[in-house]
C-alpha cells in the first residue's frame, strides 16, 4: 500500500550542499514538506532536482509527493538557506507522485530596485546558464519573496523565435507541480536571458523573486 514508512525532520545547518543520512534502505523518497521556495537534491554530477514550494504568503501542503529510489544510506541535498526546515518522507510512492528527475532544473534570482522618489515599474534582466548545450524547457516556477511589487511580468524568446511571457502570483499555494507553468518541450540554447518587469515598486524598495527553469535533454 502506498504511504509513509518513516520520516525525518532536519534543520539545515547552512545554505548549500549537505548530506542526509537515511535510516533504512533500500527505500523511496516519497515526499517533502519545507519552508522557503525550494529544496535541491543532487541526481548526478550534472543534474539537480529542485522541488518547488510556494511564494511568500503561500499555503503549505502537508506533503509534496515525489518518487526517488534510495539505494544507499545517504542522500545529497542542497538547502536554499541556513535554518531551512525540511521533513523527508520515505516509503511507497503515491499514485500521483512526480519522478524526481522531472524536477531537473536551474535556479535564478531576480532583484529589482526602485532608486527613484516615486512608485515605478522596474525592469531587470536575468541570465540563466544550463549545464549542457541546447535543451528543452519543460516548465517554469516563479516565486515572489516580498510584497514590494504588485505583480511581475516575465518574458523571453525561445530558440525557435517565439516569445513566452507570463505574470507572477503573490499568494501561490500548493507546492510541487501545481506551481509550475508546464511547457511543451520549448527549445532553448545553453544561455537564456529573461526580462522581468516588477510593477508598482515603492520608492527606495527592492523587490526579489526566484525563478526555477525545468529542463530535459
Amino acid at each position: 500500500m502506498a504511504g509513509v514508512d518513516y520520516s525525518m525532520l532536519i534543520v539545515a545547518p547552512s545554505a548549500g550542499p549537505a548530506t542526509v543520512n537515511v535510516l533504512k534502505a533500500p527505500t523511496y523518497l516519497i515526499g517533502v514538506v519545507m519552508n522557503n521556495q525550494w529544496l535541491g537534491i543532487q541526481l548526478d554530477p550534472v543534474r539537480i532536482a529542485y522541488i518547488p514550494n510556494v511564494s511568500i504568503n503561500g499555503t503549505q501542503l502537508p506533503i509534496i509527493p515525489v518518487s526517488y529510489p534510495i539505494e544507499g544510506l545517504q542522500m545529497n541535498v542542497i538547502y536554499q538557506v541556513s535554518g531551512q526546515i525540511v521533513v523527508y518522507y520515505f516509503g511507497e510512492p503515491f499514485e500521483d507522485s512526480v519522478p524526481l528527475e522531472a524536477y531537473s532544473g536551474v535556479v535564478a534570482n531576480v532583484s529589482a530596485t526602485n532608486g527613484g522618489t516615486s512608485v515605478a515599474n522596474v525592469t531587470t534582466q536575468v541570465t540563466v546558464n544550463f549545464p549542457q548545450g541546447s535543451l528543452y524547457l519543460t516548465g517554469i516556477a516563479y516565486f515572489v519573496q516580498d510584497t514590494n511589487s504588485v505583480f511581475d511580468q516575465w518574458s523571453f524568446n525561445t530558440a525557435g523565435g517565439l516569445q513566452l511571457t507570463s505574470i507572477s502570483v503573490i499568494g501561490v499555494a500548493g507546492g510541487g507541480r501545481f506551481v509550475i507553468l508546464p511547457l511543451d518541450f520549448v527549445p532553448v540554447a545553453q544561455s537564456l536571458t529573461v526580462t522581468v518587469i516588477a510593477n508598482n515598486v515603492a520608492a527606495g524598495k527592492t523587490h526579489q523573486a526566484i525563478m526555477i527553469f525545468y529542463y530535459s535533454f
